[in-house]
């Protein structure tokens, strides 16, 4: 996938703020999930290692790309392990994953 559009770097109390959400959002469904908040200092002073950015993206080009370069195995544990997570988009990924190699 390729996108194209304006770019703006994001620093400090903004990037900590966005990767926090990040974490959330991708962890709250997991076994066990893990948290800004509950990351050491240690941890967190790895921020500063991080350039995050934001784009308003005014085109995209998108590639129809579901694992198909994977080994039987690991493309089957994809597909089981998005219909575990149970939500709409999910669901509907390994569907389209069964259609494209079978």
């Amino acid at each position: 996938m390729h996108v194209y559009g304006k770019v703006k770097v994001i620093k400090g109390k903004k990037l900590l703020e966005s990767l926090t959400k990040l974490v959330h959002k991708y962890e709250q469904n997991s076994k066990n999930p893990i948290s800004v908040e509950k990351m050491s200092s240690k941890t967190l002073k790895q921020v500063n290692g991080i350039v995050g950015f934001s784009i308003k993206i005014n085109e995209i080009q998108a590639a129809y790309k579901l694992s198909q370069n994977r080994n039987k195995t690991d493309y089957e544990n994809i597909k089981y392990e998005l219909n575990k997570i149970g939500d709409l988009n999910s669901i509907e990924i390994a569907n389209e994953m069964k259609k494209v190699k079978k």
